[in-house]
């Protein structure tokens, strides 16, 4: 007959084992971390974390443009839909930007349509989320009549 220590060694190993095939990395659970990170990156003008969230071949040209936008002042920013596709481990967004770029206080929205793709992980491992699609070109100023 089995002792009482070997009895609880080996109901905590069931229950480990048990638990361990409850956390399977899912691409979709972690979507909604990245994505809210990423938009209060944006919010609050952190644009080099922002580009962090970007494919490595766009991250150069985002900055580069933000880096001139320098009366950009963003004033909220939300996600309008997601549609994440968990089996292809990609995700579609739409994404607005609200914003007014001085001298004029008018605020503005800039719809952003992104491409998401789930990189690296395997399913005992999370990947992570970034953005396949460049950046769109920012709305120009509006230049004051007179």
């Amino acid at each position: 007959m089995a002792s009482t220590p070997a009895k609880c060694l080996l109901v905590v190993a069931t229950a480990l084992l048990l638990f361990s095939c409850g956390m399977l990395a899912r691409p979709g659970q972690d979507f909604p971390l990245a994505s809210r990170d990423y938009m209060l990156r944006l919010r609050w003008m952190d644009f080099p974390a922002v580009a962090r969230y970007l494919s490595e071949e766009h991250r150069e040209d985002f900055l580069n443009r933000f880096k001139a936008l320098v009366d950009l002042h963003v004033v909220d920013v939300r996600l309008e839909s997601a549609d994440v596709m968990e089996e292809e481990r990609r995700a579609e967004t739409t994404v607005v930007l609200e914003y007014y770029l001085l001298p004029s206080a008018t605020v503005k929205e800039f719809r952003l349509r992104q491409e998401w793709v789930y990189a690296g992980g395997d399913r005992y491992h999370a990947g992570t989320w970034h953005i396949t699609s460049p950046f769109p070109a920012f709305p120009p100023p509006e230049k004051s009549g007179g």
